[in-house]
């Protein structure tokens, strides 16, 4: 009787890895907060994206950005796409990414506003740790880079952590009949 619970577990366990097959849709992002004697800085990134194909997401994100030190305020906001290519089956999975965002942002004085906007990228490596079978903890790091129109632009080391949902294919259908009523 144990060897056909462990069989079954183990069985389900597998399964319930697959959430990055075609049809399988990811709702999540990152959340940062950091806080000091004279400044802040929130940030909330959430995203969505669809499985086109095994292990291959295409979706979107939305950036919010704001900081503020002394009587200086900035906020940047972007969306743009996203593709992800995931590596293996196991329940930590690798994967690549790429994104591209259109951004605005406004810094504010005691005496002026300055608005810009311009594009981004992130091109970078990141990891989905599962925790269960519709959740993982997440991580990205790479490159990234934004350009305003009139300001020089600048890229570096970018690091992000957060967390992701994942449903596989049943479960969206099951969704869809729920919000359909078919």
């Amino acid at each position: 009787m144990r060897r056909i619970l462990c069989i079954l577990l183990i069985c389900n366990a597998v399964q319930g890895f697959g959430q990055t097959d075609q049809g399988s849709i990811m709702v999540g992002g990152q959340l940062g907060l950091k806080t000091n004697k004279n400044s802040s800085n929130f940030k909330l990134n959430p995203n969505f994206g669809v499985f086109v194909a095994d292990n291959v997401a295409l979706g979107g994100n939305v950036n919010f950005d704001f900081a503020k030190e002394g009587t200086i305020s900035a906020n940047e906001f972007g969306i743009g796409p996203f593709v992800r290519y995931y590596i293996g089956k196991k329940e930590t999975k690798p994967f690549l990414v790429f994104s591209g965002d259109y951004l605005t942002s406004t810094v504010k004085t005691s005496n002026q506003s300055i608005s810009s906007s311009g594009f981004g990228f992130l091109f970078g490596l990141g990891f989905a740790a599962f925790l269960n079978r519709n959740v993982a903890f997440e991580g990205i790091a790479g490159y990234n880079y934004a350009d305003y129109t009139n300001a020089e632009g600048s890229g570096g080391f970018s690091l992000s952590l957060g967390f992701q949902l994942y449903f596989n294919r049943d479960v969206v259908k099951d969704i869809k009949r729920t919000v359909t009523g078919e």
